[in-house]
């Protein structure tokens, strides 16, 4: 048996030992995907074992996150620090071996996969990034970016939508450096994949604008590395390899639906690893394989080294692009309010407006900012001006034109924002944010800073009818750990916003009006406590109104009201209850007015979170249906956000 066959047989009986250790874990396609992974790791993927600043790394993402034990085994007889205890401890609470892979947790994880499909989108975003990079700072004799991104998917992923949905885009853009390895065992959990999908998928890709390789032995090591070497070739197109492989290769349930999430028995283990002629001890690489794995980690050592002694170099011949190249990779905080100072002087002005002239300011003294729309940048003005389109004849183009694709828009956002030195953003109506959610909450689990517009917040949209109406969508993403979500109602809380979601690890999400909104007297160190006094009447006050966002300026309007009748009033406005929610108790007392029984939210949304801070005796002025087409003022009043209603709301309570 040739010494690579012996490598593919060894890290086939320790992914089963793995998850039959932890008695958890997906089988299957681990073990089938085997000589895929070892022949891209041995012979293709330039990798650190230790350090992601060797930022010409090749970057490889597991779509298929399920299949992580193989990863991990590889990773192990390549040298990563992953031992076999933290095999051993695979899926185990704390340990560095996840049930999936998680980005931060264990070594060489580029991106937290698991979610089918959307590895392959962030893989797209990955490509952008290093294209964008490559253009910008590699010089002809000197490329210091000039990685491939590989991605590993499944027979899942290709029919989850968001994978299409970056695959048509990478196919447009000509991602030539991106390679997807699909895995075809043509078997999922529910049984033969005919039953579910029978598409052409090489017909496909090749319609899409991607290179396609057939390899029908998927578990032969020869014909595995050749396609991979050949897919490398590529000039102008991403390519995809189909490798046609077995589930469960070699088990007692190869090519059944049933191994697909299933632990061998100890006894089948053993069976296992008879046939494949492993005779050493559990978790145990033999000493000729490792030292035939570490010619590859040494070879890729001497890759990085080579790559840091060009950097030296390039810092030398070409100082002032080493100096841009500095500034990308700097995370230095940004100052957003040194940045914009007095040049939005409006006394009225659209959210999306604002932030339009916010984000150009911002943009033009830091280039790494890039982002686009689902096709309304027109709409949600989040665009650079100056920017240009990002084409494959223009990859120095700032705005990527994502088409109507939201999902892959925010996963294809945290590949970019993942690869290095890159600041993405990502914009569509409030409404349609919907579609991206799962991508949203990757950027929150990732911890990565990706911005979010949305605009047209509220039942304002008009005419456009329910169907356009946000309702829900405050309470859903408030509800996603780890997201800031800035629903301004100033240029003030805007800029605030800002200077939270810029120095911060974790996304924000910009909640932004249609409508001009009147600017209001807070200030922006305020408004950077996410939430404050906006205004109070002298003395003790009966009334408090709590308003974010589009009603601040109408709880402003009722305040003025009710002071006609004598009631003296305090207005508080939460631009971010997330941030809000940081601040010390009893700064959150001072603001929340807890001794004063008629406290009354004003929220165009159905979040029921205002709940907590109204007491027993408030009351909450909110949306509880679906929105109607109409004019957005008269939609706005019908549904109970005027004056006269809410101060016949509020007299029932100050009763």
């Amino acid at each position: 048996m040739k010494i690579e066959q012996k490598c593919i047989n060894v890290a086939r009986a320790i992914t089963a030992e793995t998850i039959t250790n932890a008695n958890s874990g997906h089988t299957g396609s681990s073990v089938g995907a085997a000589t895929i992974l070892f022949a891209l790791f041995k012979d293709h993927l330039i990798f650190s074992s230790s350090d992601r600043e060797f930022l010409n790394r090749d970057r490889f993402v597991l779509s298929a996150g399920h299949l992580c034990p193989l990863l991990y085994t590889i990773e192990h007889m390549f040298g990563f620090p992953i031992s076999a205890e933290d095999l051993k401890n695979y899926r185990k609470y704390g340990s560095i071996t996840p049930g999936h892979p998680h980005f931060g947790e264990t070594p060489a994880v580029e991106v937290s996969t698991g979610p089918l499909g959307q590895g392959v989108a962030n893989a797209v975003g990955l490509a952008i990034a290093q294209s964008l990079l490559a253009e910008r700072f590699n010089v002809l004799d000197d490329p210091i970016f000039s990685n491939k991104t590989y991605v590993l998917a499944g027979d899942g992923c290709l029919m989850e939508g968001v994978a299409l949905e970056a695959i048509s885009l990478a196919g447009t853009l000509k991602l030539k450096d991106l390679i997807l390895l699909y895995d075809r065992n043509s078997i999922t959990i529910d049984g033969d994949l005919n039953i579910s999908n029978t598409e052409n998928v090489a017909a496909k890709f090749e319609a899409q604008g991607w290179n396609v390789i057939h390899c029908p032995n998927g578990n032969n090591y020869r014909a595995v590395t050749r396609a991979i070497s050949h897919a490398k070739q590529s000039a102008t197109k991403p390519t995809i390899i189909i490798f046609d492989t077995v589930i469960g290769f070699g088990t007692p349930y190869a090519g059944k639906p049933a191994i697909h999430g299933r632990p061998l028995s100890q006894e089948e283990l053993e069976v296992y690893k008879k046939s494949l002629q492993i005779t050493s001890e559990p978790f145990v690489v033999p000493d000729d394989l490792k030292e035939f794995c570490k010619i590859t980690t040494d070879k890729n050592f001497e890759i990085e080294m080579e790559w840091r002694r060009k950097v030296n170099l390039y810092s030398k011949t070409n100082p002032e692009l080493y100096k841009q190249l500095s500034q990308f990779l700097d995370k230095k905080p940004i100052d957003v309010e040194k940045i914009v100072g007095n040049k939005i002087k409006e006394k009225k002005i659209s959210g999306r407006e604002a932030n339009f002239r916010i984000l150009n300011l911002i943009a033009e003294r830091y280039p790494n900012f890039v982002g686009g729309a689902a096709d309304v940048a027109a709409s949600t003005k989040a665009f650079i001006e100056d920017g240009g389109i990002y084409t494959p004849e223009n990859r120095r183009g700032r705005n990527i034109a994502f088409g109507i694709r939201e999902h892959a828009m925010a996963a294809i956002a945290n590949g970019i924002s993942l690869y290095a030195g890159l600041r993405p953003f990502v914009s569509t109506f409030f409404v349609f944010s919907n579609y991206l959610l799962p991508a949203l909450r990757m950027s929150a689990l990732m911890n990565q800073p990706v911005l979010y517009f949305f605009t047209h917040d509220s039942l304002l949209v008009g005419e456009d009818g329910e169907t356009h109406q946000p309702v829900e969508q405050l309470g859903t993403i408030r509800q996603i750990p780890n997201v800031n979500v800035c629903r301004p109602c100033d240029v003030s809380e805007l800029i605030a916003s800002y200077n939270l979601a810029l120095n911060t690890e974790s996304p924000t999400c910009f909640v932004l009006s249609k409508q001009d909104l009147f600017e209001q007297k807070g200030t922006i160190e305020q408004a950077s406590r996410g939430g404050y006094v906006l205004e109070k009447d002298p003395g003790k006050v009966n009334l408090v109104l709590y308003a974010t966002g589009s009603e601040v300026e109408l709880a402003m309007s009722v305040k003025r009201e009710m002071n006609k009748s004598g009631v003296k009033v305090a207005v508080v406005s939460f631009p971010c209850l997330e941030e809000f929610e940081r601040q010390s108790e009893q700064y959150k007392n001072s603001v929340l007015f807890k001794d004063v029984k008629a406290r009354v939210a004003i929220e165009a949304s159905s979040d029921p979170i205002w709940y907590k801070y109204i007491g027993e005796k408030g009351k909450l002025i909110n949306v509880t249906k679906f929105g109607k087409s109409g004019r957005g003022t008269e939609v706005y009043k019908k549904y109970g956000f005027s004056v006269s209603n809410i101060k016949k709301e509020i007299l029932k309570i100050l009763k």
